[in-house]
């Protein structure tokens, strides 16, 4: 089912599967995509007990976009409202790419409410200069273009470099539903993070890490930083690109419904 959030007077779109009250799991989609590339992980995470929910960010999907730099912080805060919406006080919460950025902006501003966390292919150290001004020139070329401008270079790099022919169609078909502001505002909310290496040593949520071993975009070495740095994080490097759970399910799913039935159960960790 799909909900409706209201945050700051803007709306969005959050997309539910399961049941309502049983434990909560959050998914946080990767640049350019929008909710429904977790459609299948949802799905598995029903099937399992859980209540899993992803929402569009701003600028994709079903959710209007904001006409300023959107913020990880600001995805932290829809997070926090996304939660409220379903009646969970804490959840599990999962980030691929962008999508990692806002978990842990997420768990920098709302530790209280993290049962446990999943990152795929992201990074925790801020923008150099130089991708700071390469993001902006990203952000330029969608508004002057047009979106394609932007995502039919991308989802090249999204996928391993042999990636089966169902995949690449079904990254196409979500990229279509990237606007141009929300593009535009997303790269340079992205610009603007912060550096989250410091934080990670305080975490004690249960922490997986799941890099692709053929990520165009993320080095494997940032995944591995970050494993190092969470205490007690558990690596998995899978064969395939910037997302492995649609290239390789077979392998990510089991690590994520295992990872998220048994950490959802588990005492809460405070900070």
């Amino acid at each position: 089912m799909h909900l409706a959030l209201l945050h700051d007077g803007r709306p969005a779109l959050l997309r539910v599967e399961g049941s309502l009250g049983a434990p909560a799991a959050l998914f946080f989609h990767p640049f350019p995509l929008h909710a429904d590339v977790w459609a299948d992980v949802l799905a598995a995470c029903a099937a399992a007990g859980l209540c899993a929910a992803a929402f569009d960010a701003p600028g994709f999907g079903g959710t209007p976009p904001l006409g300023r730099p959107l913020t990880m912080d600001h995805l932290a805060e829809l997070g926090a409202c996304a939660l409220d919406t379903l009646g969970a006080k804490r959840a599990s919460l999962v980030g691929c790419s962008m999508g990692g950025y806002a978990v842990m902006a997420f768990v920098r501003r709302f530790p209280e409410r993290v049962a446990s966390v999943a990152l795929i292919a992201t990074k925790a150290s801020a923008d150099t200069e130089e991708a700071k001004k390469k993001r902006e020139q990203q952000a330029q070329l969608a508004l002057e273009r047009g979106p394609e401008a932007v995502t039919s270079e991308m989802v090249t790099k999204l996928l391993s470099p042999k990636p089966p022919a169902d995949v690449r169609r079904r990254v196409e078909d979500l990229t279509r539903l990237a606007t141009a502001q929300g593009i535009a505002d997303a790269l340079r909310g992205m610009a603007l993070r912060p550096d989250s290496t410091p934080d990670l040593p305080k975490w004690r949520a249960p922490t997986l890490v799941i890099a692709g071993e053929e990520d165009q975009l993320m080095p494997l070495a940032e995944m591995e930083k970050i494993a190092a740095a969470v205490p007690n994080a558990r690596l998995e490097v899978i064969a395939a690109g910037h997302l492995p759970f649609l290239e390789k399910p077979d392998r990510v799913m089991p690590l994520l419904t295992a990872h998220l039935q048994v950490r959802l159960r588990a005492p809460i960790s405070r900070p």
